[in-house]
């Protein structure tokens, strides 16, 4: 899914090289969000307590995946991408928090809602925004974080609407977004490890 064919210029084969270590972070995300989804497939009763419990480790887990996929991409201090998607994966890690400590359905589809809108919003921003004077190709993750920003705002503007249905319900809405995503950021972790070889066999 990632997008590895870039126009032929100088600045090809160096963003290629660059691009290459992004694929163990881009794992990392993956791994998270398929074991959390596999969790929500299988865990038939969670309780309040278990809810709370799966959200804020997801949630934590998948804060620390996309501030070091952020670090990997080494985006300049004062990129507004990089502050962006920096902001939301803090705003998750503190509903992460916040979950655990509420023990609360409510407040773990609500708040966890608004926290996975977020970071979907940030990732489509990413994907979108072009700083002025920049005369790259466009980044590898562009077309990923598009699906994935969708995803993502669209599992956290559903869950809070699955309150009243329970927990079973809420983990099954946060688990079918995290199964897809995941899917998602596995095939783009192959993609780039695949590329990142071949690059360096040329």
């Amino acid at each position: 899914m990632s997008e590895t064919a870039l126009p032929q210029s100088i600045n090809a084969n160096t963003k290629t090289r660059r691009a290459s270590p992004l694929w163990r972070p881009v794992l990392l995300r993956a791994v998270v969000t398929l074991v959390i989804g596999l969790i929500t497939v299988f865990w038939e009763s969670p309780g309040t307590l278990g809810l709370c419990v799966i959200f804020a480790i997801y949630f934590l887990a998948l804060a620390a995946a996309q501030s070091l996929l952020v670090r990997t991409l080494a985006l300049p201090l004062r990129d507004t991408r990089r502050l962006v998607l920096l902001g939301a994966a803090g705003l998750l890690a503190v509903s992460g928090v916040l979950v655990a400590v509420a023990g609360s359905a409510s407040v773990a589809a609500w708040l966890g809602g608004a926290a996975l809108a977020v970071m979907g919003a940030a990732e489509l921003f990413a994907a979108l925004f072009k700083p002025a004077g920049n005369t790259e190709a466009k980044s590898v993750l562009r077309s990923d974080w598009i699906i994935s920003g969708v995803l993502g705002v669209g599992t956290g503007l559903v869950l809070p609407f699955f309150v009243a249905t329970g927990e079973h319900a809420l983990m099954g809405v946060a688990g079918g977004g995290a199964l897809m995503t995941g899917a998602l950021w596995t095939l783009s972790a192959l993609t780039l490890r695949h590329d990142g070889r071949r690059a360096k066999g040329q």
